[in-house]
C-alpha cells in the first residue's frame, strides 16, 4: 500500500509525532509512506530546526515528505488544486488527514483512494455542521480517545475506529524508578497555548514554593515552543518563580529529558490523547495531570499519578509534595506507569492502522 498521510507542517505536537512515529511502522511492514504538509515551518510560526530534524528522520527511515507551501493561506480553491495535482501525481492506495483543514482539499480528489480522518483533540476548532460535509469526502474516521469517539459518534455516519495514540519505542524504561531525586526535575512538553495552560503551571510553582520553601524547590522544565512563551517567561519573573521554572523551547531530545527527570506535569485544559504523557509513562515517570478528558483515559488517581482539579495550582502543588516525598508512593507510580504504557504500543496502533485501511480499501 501506499499510504499518504496530511499534516499542517512538522513539529513536535502529538499528531506530529504520532504520524513520524507510524511512518517508521509503515515501511517496516512493507508499505510506502508519504508525509504531506500543507505548510513549512517558519510560515506558520513553527521551529525550521525541528522541521529539519522530523524531516529527515522520515527519509532515514524510509519515507518520503512534500510540503505543499501553503503556509497560513486560507485560499480554499488553490489548496485543493494543490492537493488535486499531488493525488493525481502521487496515487496513493489510502489518504488519511490528520488535520480538517486537509480534508476539505481533498473534495472530489481523482482516483479511488479512501480518505481517513483523525481529530487530535477534544476540542472542535470547526462548527460540527462541518461533519455532514465531511461525511461527504472520509470514508472513515480515527477516534485516538473515549472522548473523541463520542464526538464522531454523534455527529457522523461513516464508521468509526477507535485507534489510541501510542509513543515510539525509543521511550522505555528498564525498571521502575525507586523515588525522585534529591534535586528533583519535573517535566512539561508542549506547545505554549492556551490549551496546554502553563500559567497554571506558573502558578503551582508559586505554591509549591509557598509551601516548602526556595530551598527545596524541584526545577520545572517546560519543552515547547510558542506565541504566548515570552509572555509565560515575564510571568514567572512576575510571580517571583523565574529561577524555579525553565522555558527550554522545541526540543528534538525528549527521551533523554523524559530519563532526567523525576515528575511528568500536565495542566492541560483539555486534551485528545497527549503523546508526551504516553512517552513519559513508558519512560516510567509518575504522572501529575489536570482531571481533565483525554489526561483521564491514562492517569488512574493514585495509580499511576495524582489528578488535580482543573485551576486549582494549591492541589497541583500538593500532588507534586506528595509523590516527591512518599517513596512508596512514587515507585508504585512509576511502575504502573510502565505496565500501563504497554496497552498502547506503536505496533498495535500501526497493525489497527493499516487494518482499518485494508478494510476500506476492499469495501
Amino acid at each position: 500500500m501506499h499510504i499518504v498521510s496530511i499534516l499542517t507542517s512538522l513539529t513536535s505536537g502529538g499528531a506530529e509525532m504520532l504520524v513520524v512515529n507510524l511512518n517508521k511502522e509503515f515501511v517496516a511492514a512493507g508499505h510506502r509512506s508519504t508525509v504531506v504538509t500543507l505548510a513549512d515551518a517558519d510560515s506558520v510560526g513553527n521551529s525550521c530546526a525541528m522541521e529539519a530534524t522530523l524531516r529527515q528522520r522520515i527519509l532515514d527511515e524510509g519515507g518520503d515528505h512534500i510540503s505543499l507551501q501553503l503556509g497560513t493561506s486560507r485560499n480554499p480553491l488553490r489548496g485543493w488544486r494543490q492537493m488535486r495535482a499531488l493525488v493525481r501525481r502521487l496515487k496513493p492506495d489510502v489518504v488519511h488527514a490528520h488535520t480538517a483543514r486537509a480534508l476539505l482539499m481533498l473534495l472530489a480528489h481523482p482516483g479511488k483512494a479512501p480518505v481517513v480522518l483523525t481529530h487530535h483533540n477534544s476540542k472542535l476548532s470547526f462548527p460540527t455542521a462541518m461533519f455532514r460535509l465531511f461525511d461527504q469526502i472520509a470514508d472513515a474516521y480515527v477516534a485516538i480517545s473515549k472522548e473523541t469517539e463520542q464526538i464522531f459518534t454523534q455527529n457522523v455516519k461513516r464508521p468509526i475506529a477507535y485507534i489510541p495514540n501510542a509513543a515510539s519505542k525509543s521511550f522505555s524504561a528498564s525498571a521502575p524508578r525507586i523515588r525522585a531525586s534529591a534535586n528533583p526535575q519535573i517535566l512539561s512538553v508542549g506547545t505554549i497555548s492556551a490549551q496546554k495552560h502553563y500559567d497554571l503551571l506558573v502558578e503551582a510553582a508559586v505554591a509549591l514554593k509557598n509551601r516548602i520553601g526556595v530551598g527545596a524547590m524541584p526545577k520545572f522544565m517546560i519543552a515547547g515552543n510558542g506565541a504566548d512563551l515570552e509572555n509565560m517567561r515575564v510571568m514567572a519573573q512576575d510571580r517571583g518563580v523565574a529561577d524555579h521554572v525553565h522555558f527550554l523551547g522545541e526540543r528534538s531530545d525528549i527521551a533523554q529529558l523524559m530519563q532526567s527527570s523525576d515528575l511528568y506535569l500536565n495542566t492541560s485544559r483539555y486534551e485528545g490523547m497527549p503523546v508526551a504523557l504516553l512517552e513519559a509513562m513508558a519512560s516510567g515517570l509518575p504522572i501529575v495531570a489536570t482531571k481533565v478528558a483525554g489526561n483521564t483515559e491514562l492517569v488512574g488517581h493514585r495509580d499511576n499519578g495524582l489528578l488535580c482539579p482543573l485551576d486549582d495550582a494549591e492541589d497541583l502543588a500538593g500532588a507534586i509534595s506528595n509523590l516527591i516525598d512518599d517513596a512508596d508512593l512514587y515507585s508504585h507510580c512509576s511502575a504502573a506507569a510502565i505496565e500501563r504504557s504497554k496497552s498502547f504500543s506503536i505496533e498495535a496502533t500501526c497493525a489497527n492502522h493499516l487494518a482499518l485501511y485494508q478494510k476500506i480499501r476492499t469495501a
